[in-house]
């Protein structure tokens, strides 16, 4: 095709915010508005709905809210709303924009919590990579034991120990603050959970 070129043109416009109106474009046939401020690639489902294929739009307002050809938004559309710090990614359901999984960052029991490193657990497992141990040597976990209030609340007894001792000397769990970890008794030996 490269000798002999051919142009195949969609419908099209350089104006923002420009959809195609249902009357315009058959069932299935697509239409582009590329006009830099909007820009969306259109076309007309089975319904005879309007449908918009992207890019998401992101702004103050909500896409289209100044429409230059047809009004509304189609069922599905995407926004990133960025009128607040919060830049909440948003749906059009066919009659209002709904926050894409914001739930939990909107409740006020949940919407203060802090997690270190911005994950629940290191490594996306609860052990791995010494995630315990950094829980540990945080001072978090450290802080609860040494004041003895971890120890004393559990009758299998921890032990916070500067080093592992070479053999089994009661207690059945060990915080180790020389090697960082948690760890278990078990046939004459430890093992690092």
């Amino acid at each position: 095709m490269a000798s002999t070129p051919v142009i195949l043109l969609l419908k099209r416009t350089g104006n923002s915010a420009d959809r195609p109106d249902t009357a315009t474009v058959q069932t299935g046939e697509a239409a582009l508005s590329f006009g830099g401020a909007e820009p969306g690639m259109y076309f007309k489902d089975s319904a005879g709905a309007i449908r918009k294929v992207g890019p998401t739009f992101y702004g103050n307002n909500a896409p289209n809210s100044s429409p230059v050809g047809s009004a509304g938004n189609s069922v599905g559309e995407l926004w990133v709303d960025s009128s607040s710090s919060a830049y909440y990614m948003k749906v059009w359901n066919g009659a209002s924009w709904q926050k894409v999984g914001s739930a939990f960052a909107d409740t006020a029991a949940s919407a203060t919590v802090t997690i270190a490193s911005g994950a629940i657990v290191a490594n996306s497992a609860i052990i791995a990579s010494g995630s315990l141990g950094a829980v540990s040597s945080s001072g978090s976990l450290g802080a609860v034991s040494s004041s003895g209030s971890l120890e004393a609340n559990l009758a299998s007894g921890i032990n916070v120990v500067g080093a592992l001792p070479a053999a089994y000397t009661g207690g059945v769990v060990y915080l180790n603050a020389g090697v960082s970890g948690l760890y278990v008794s078990a046939n004459g030996g430890w093992i690092l959970i």
